[in-house]
């Protein structure tokens, strides 16, 4: 499991069980103020933001990573009670389920075998 992908949230806890969950592929955790600059950084094959980021921001970095690198996949994260729209893949968080992330990921990773700034 080669793609890179970022995480942007914040909550640091929940930051860090995430790219724990994802451990098998190359994780960049980054908070909302700090993923502007991880786009520009380099190019990931999956970005998930969330549900700790505010809306609009999430709008607005979806729209810049698109711009730099239209390649990478989104995935929004939301709770049970929440509804959110981005125009990508949503997952809900599952208390229950804490391997649904990881198979979430692994099908839209899956639909795109080729990593980004390849």
């Amino acid at each position: 499991m080669n793609a890179s992908i970022l995480i942007v949230g914040d909550d640091p806890v929940l930051l860090h069980t995430r790219a724990e969950l994802l451990r098998d592929w190359r994780i960049v955790g980054a908070s909302s103020r700090e993923a502007k600059e991880a786009v520009l950084a380099q190019a990931y094959d999956l970005l998930i933001f969330c549900q700790t980021v505010q809306e609009k921001v999430v709008r607005s970095l979806i729209d810049q990573a698109l711009q730099v690198h239209p390649e990478s996949r989104i995935l929004t994260i939301r709770s049970a009670d929440e509804w959110r729209h981005l125009g990508s893949p949503t997952y809900e968080v599952e208390l229950n389920n804490p391997g649904g992330l990881r198979s979430t990921v692994a099908k839209i990773l899956d639909a795109c075998p080729t990593p980004a700034g390849v």
